[in-house]
């Protein structure tokens, strides 16, 4: 079984060392997917001994998890992906062990195992979970839950892994470039009929970090706008 984490930056030099040091023993190896920055991320990743891969041109989110995905599975041979942010990754990579737990108990192997900071509840509050974030998140989860039949408590959130068979079965071109392939990657993996699971994450919302702005132009709350009308497609086409 191999584990692979890559660590998906962009501009994130000042923080992806610690992303680096956070990277529990259990992943096996890992790598920086860089989305062309124009920083010292080279040179960090150097010092730290971690091979870097960098974009022709700038992808944005969904464009760099893509080619991300192909390195671990083509490059590196990978079992399973660990998606580690660059910021510092505020979702703590230590989740890979509760999943590695899941991996080799169940006989049918997860094909996306997803983070949720609502099984460690306690823990994530005490970490900074900002009631503005959290209270929307917990409705809106709770409505998807429901509208798409899918077993989790946590649709958006940081940190996932792909496993092998996600990887051969989703056509990653049919993704999107931007935020919205973290939402997406679920809604095909439910038509795919590929197994999901969930297991619970710690954030930091304490430490320094990157995230959206709440409202306005690329905001969480234009994200939700478009991850309902993707919902609104998805039953659309099934029927």
């Amino acid at each position: 079984m191999k584990i692979v984490g890559f660590i998906l930056s962009r501009n994130n030099g000042n923080l992806i060392e610690k992303a680096i040091k956070k990277c529990p023993k259990c992943i096996n190896e890992i790598f920086i997917s860089d989305d062309k920055s124009n920083d010292n991320t080279q040179e960090i990743a150097k010092r730290n001994g971690v091979q870097v891969f960098t974009n022709e041109k700038v992808n944005g989110y969904g464009g760099n998890v893509k080619n991300a995905l192909k390195i671990a599975f083509e490059n590196f041979d990978a079992d399973y992906a660990v998606e580690i942010h660059g910021d510092g990754a505020q979702f703590h990579p230590d989740a890979t062990y509760d999943a590695l737990k899941i991996i080799n108990d169940q006989i049918t192997k997860p094909d996306l195992i997803l983070g949720s900071r609502f099984l460690d509840f306690k823990n994530n509050m005490k970490m900074g979970y900002p009631l503005e974030r959290m209270i929307p998140n917990f409705f809106i989860s709770r409505i998807e839950r429901i509208l798409l039949k899918i077993n989790i408590t946590d649709f958006h959130q940081g940190f996932r892994i792909y496993s092998k068979n996600f990887y051969k079965t989703i056509n990653l071109n049919n993704l999107a470039d931007n935020y919205l392939l973290s939402f997406e990657v679920i809604l095909h993996a439910k038509k795919n009929k590929l197994q999901i699971c969930e297991i619970p994450v710690i954030c930091d919302y304490k430490s320094d970090h990157t995230s959206h702005k709440l409202f306005g132009k690329n905001s969480a709350f234009t994200y939700q706008i478009e991850t309902f009308n993707l919902i609104y497609k998805y039953f659309r086409n099934k029927l």
